[in-house]
C-alpha cells in the first residue's frame, strides 16, 4: 500500500519541476528565450497596429523565420491591448498544460483498454519532462498550441476507430479535422497529417456521401489558411533563418537520414527483449536486402547538411561532428535504425506512410528536435502499426519511456557543456 502511494510523488514531482522551470525561465532546447524575445516584437506590433503588421506580415523580418501563422500573436495581442502586463501572457500559455495532459490520459485509456493507473502516471510524467513543453510553457511559442490541438485531433482518431455507431463516427471524424486545422492554424507544418487521417476515413466510407463532407470541411477550414499562405508566402519558400540553395533546403537525403534518427531515438523505449529475440533470424539475404542496400547508398551519397550554427541536425549528427568531424556516425545509426524497423516488422503502409508526413512536415532546411518531441512520442504510442497486437507491452514500455524523457532532459540540460568539452 505505501509503496503504490509513493507512485503518486513521480507526477507531483515531474509537476513542481515544471513549475519551477517556467518560474525560472527554463530553456531546456536552448532556443525558447530567443525564440521569444525574437517573436515579442511581432506581438508588440500587432497590439500596436494590427492592421497594417496583418498586412506586412510575411515581409516583416521578425516573421520572415518565424514558420508561424500569425493566429498566435493576434490572440495574444488581444490581451496586451487591454493592458494585461507581459507576465500575464506566460499564466495564459502555461494553462494549454492542463488539456494537453488531459487529452494524452484519454488518448492512452482509449488505445490501451487494459491500462493500470501507474502505467498512465509514468507516460503522463514523462510528458512532463518533454524538452519542448517545458520549455514552450517558460517562453510562449505557438509549436505548443499546434501541439494540444493535434493531440485532441488523435483523440477523436482513436474515438472513431472505436466507435460502432455511424451517427456518432462522423462527428468524431468532423471533431478530428476541426482540431487539427486548429492545430495548422498555429503550426502549419501540422496540415500535413490531415492526408493520414483522411486516408483512413476514406478506408472506411470508400466513396459514400460523408467522404465528401468530410472533403468539403477539409477545404473549407483550409481556404483561408491556403489564401494566406500563397498571398504573403511567409512558409512555403521565405522561411529559414539563412539562406541556403533549394537544392539543399528540399534535399530528401538530409531530411531522411536525420529524421530517421531520431525516429529511432524515440523507439529506443519500445524495444524490448521480448520483441527483439523473438525473430529466427537477424539477418536474412532476399530481393529487399538488395532494395535496402540501394536505399541506404543513394541517401548517404547524396546527403548534403550543414554545419553551420542554427541549422539543428539532432543528438547523433552533431555527437558525429564532434567525435569525428564528420557524419560516419549518424550513417551508422541511419542504417542500424532501418535495419532494426525492418526485422522487427515495422515496415508496412501505415508507417511508411507516417514517417513520409513527417519527411513532409519538416518542409525547411533546418530539422530541431523541438519538431519532433513529443510529437514522435505520440506516433509510436497511438498511430505506428505494430507486427503483432501484444508487441507493446505498456506497462513496461512506459517506465524505459519515463527513464528515457530523464535521460532526453538531463541530455538537452548539458548538451553546451558536453559540447564544450569533446
Amino acid at each position: 500500500m505505501k509503496k503504490n502511494k509513493l507512485i503518486f510523488l513521480i507526477p507531483l514531482a515531474s509537476f513542481l519541476t515544471v513549475l519551477i522551470g517556467t518560474y525560472l525561465g527554463e530553456d531546456s532546447i536552448g532556443s525558447g528565450k530567443i525564440d521569444y524575445t525574437y517573436h515579442l516584437t511581432l506581438l508588440n506590433k500587432f497590439s500596436e497596429n494590427f492592421f497594417n503588421t496583418y498586412n506586412e506580415f510575411g515581409m516583416l523580418q521578425e516573421s520572415s523565420s518565424g514558420r508561424n501563422s500569425p493566429i498566435f500573436y493576434i490572440l495574444l495581442s488581444f490581451f496586451l491591448k487591454v493592458g494585461l502586463p507581459l507576465q500575464s501572457l506566460k499564466i495564459i500559455n502555461f494553462i494549454i498544460l492542463a488539456p494537453i495532459v488531459i487529452f494524452f490520459i484519454k488518448c492512452l485509456e482509449i488505445k490501451y483498454p487494459q491500462i493500470n493507473l501507474e502505467t498512465k502516471i509514468y507516460l503522463t510524467s514523462a510528458l512532463l519532462l518533454s524538452p519542448t513543453i517545458r520549455t514552450l510553457l517558460a517562453w510562449p511559442y505557438p509549436l505548443l498550441w499546434a501541439i494540444c490541438f493535434f493531440l485532441i485531433s488523435i483523440y477523436f482518431f482513436l474515438v472513431f476507430k472505436k466507435s460502432q455507431i455511424s451517427k456518432k463516427k462522423i462527428i468524431y471524424a468532423y471533431s478530428n479535422i476541426f482540431f487539427l486545422s486548429l492545430s495548422a492554424y498555429f503550426t502549419p507544418k501540422f496540415a500535413i497529417f490531415s492526408l493520414f487521417f483522411f486516408y483512413n476515413f476514406f478506408i472506411f466510407y470508400g466513396l459514400k456521401k460523408e467522404i465528401f463532407k468530410i472533403i468539403l470541411l477539409n477545404i473549407t477550414l483550409a481556404i483561408p489558411a491556403i489564401y494566406f499562405i500563397i498571398l504573403k508566402d511567409y512558409y512555403l519558400f521565405n522561411n529559414e533563418p539563412f539562406e541556403v540553395s533549394p537544392l539543399i533546403k528540399y534535399n530528401p537525403s538530409n531530411k531522411i537520414i536525420i529524421i530517421l534518427s531520431s525516429f529511432f531515438l524515440f523507439f529506443l523505449p519500445f524495444i524490448s527483449k521480448k520483441n527483439f529475440f523473438s525473430k529466427k533470424k537477424f539477418f536474412q539475404l532476399d530481393y529487399k536486402s538488395i532494395i535496402f542496400l540501394v536505399f541506404v547508398v543513394i541517401n548517404i551519397y547524396y546527403f548534403d547538411f550543414s554545419t553551420r550554427q542554427g541549422a539543428g541536425g539532432g543528438i547523433f549528427f552533431q555527437l558525429s561532428q564532434i567525435l569525428f568531424g564528420n557524419s560516419s556516425f549518424l550513417f551508422i545509426i541511419f542504417i542500424f535504425s532501418l535495419y532494426i524497423f525492418r526485422y522487427l516488422g515495422l515496415y508496412n503502409f501505415n508507417n511508411f506512410f507516417l514517417f513520409t508526413l513527417l519527411l513532409i512536415y519538416n518542409l525547411e532546411f533546418t530539422i530541431y528536435y523541438k519538431y519532433f518531441d513529443p510529437l514522435i512520442l505520440f506516433l509510436f504510442l497511438f498511430l505506428i502499426n505494430y507486427n503483432t497486437n501484444n508487441f507493446i507491452n505498456i506497462k513496461q514500455v512506459s517506465k524505459k519511456i519515463f527513464l528515457f524523457y530523464i535521460f532526453f532532459l538531463i541530455l538537452n540540460f548539458s548538451k553546451s557543456f558536453i559540447k564544450a568539452i569533446l
